[in-house]
């Protein structure tokens, strides 16, 4: 094939880092303003997205919300993840977070959520709120063995960590060639690079994985905080000690009103 006649994916695939409090989950929930978001929520977001002056009201119909209370004894936010982006359709319950819930089944509550990425327009995008979480979820899932027996001070050894990375490979690597659109927002992490020299990272679970998680994105944006404003960057040159970048050459950090929208376009 002749680049010439190569036409690339009008899908976009974002990561929004930085950390807490920084206007991540306000940056993104503005896409609700023209997108509708399938909003994957294991940090109690929500808050922020009902609370955030700049998301309108009528926005938030928009949103379809699957609140999954991810935590140790729970790793449900990866099993119901890898569910979904297989493809099919899954109903998520509201009480749980999982797909074809059997507690719910057992209690006789119906109340659930379908979802198929499979049916996904360029109008839809994947939201998944937090990478962070997600990757929590993972380990979790890993020792839930241990968890289950109530083993806390058994450690993650090698094994637990190698399996870690490859099961969020797995999941990034299918949304990655996916025709949707993802966002996903993660917290920073101070990483020493191959070069000796420290940087600020996406967490995608260990150090050596955060290093490099960003492969997975078109667009790179760290948040932060200067002189009491969000900013949002994406240029590869607004700092050399953060990792951040867009392939189509965005530069957020040079508008007024940096808004996740102006990647869409």
């Amino acid at each position: 094939m002749k680049l010439s006649t190569f036409t690339p994916s009008v899908s976009r695939k974002i990561l929004v880092y930085g950390a807490p409090k920084t206007g991540k989950t306000d940056f993104v929930g503005r896409l609700a303003e023209v997108k509708k978001l399938w909003w994957f929520d294991d940090e109690d977001g929500v808050k922020t997205l009902l609370s955030s002056p700049r998301i309108k009201k009528e926005w938030l119909d928009n949103i379809e919300l699957f609140k999954i209370p991810d935590t140790q004894t729970f790793p449900v936010m990866v099993e119901t993840l890898l569910r979904v982006i297989k493809g099919g359709d899954h109903a998520i319950c509201h009480a749980h977070g999982a797909v074809s819930c059997n507690r719910c089944k057992s209690l006789g509550d119906g109340a659930a959520t379908t979802i198929n990425v499979g049916s996904f327009t360029n109008n839809d995008v994947l939201v998944i709120d937090s990478v962070s979480q997600l990757a929590s979820s993972v380990m979790n899932y890993i020792q839930r063995d241990v968890i289950l027996k109530d083993n806390y001070d058994k450690k993650a050894d090698w094994d637990d960590y190698a399996k870690q990375g490859r099961i969020m490979d797995r999941i990034f690597s299918i949304l990655q060639q996916a025709p949707f659109n993802v966002v996903c927002i993660s917290h920073e992490q101070l990483v020493e690079m191959e070069d000796g020299k420290k940087k600020l990272v996406p967490i995608g679970g260990t150090s050596q994985f955060s290093k490099t998680f960003g492969k997975y994105f078109d667009d790179i944006v760290y948040a932060e905080i200067v002189n009491k404003k969000h900013k949002f960057a994406t240029s590869t040159t607004y700092s050399g000690s953060i990792v951040l970048g867009s392939r189509t050459g965005k530069e957020l950090e040079k508008m007024e009103d940096g808004n996740i929208l102006e990647l869409f376009k």
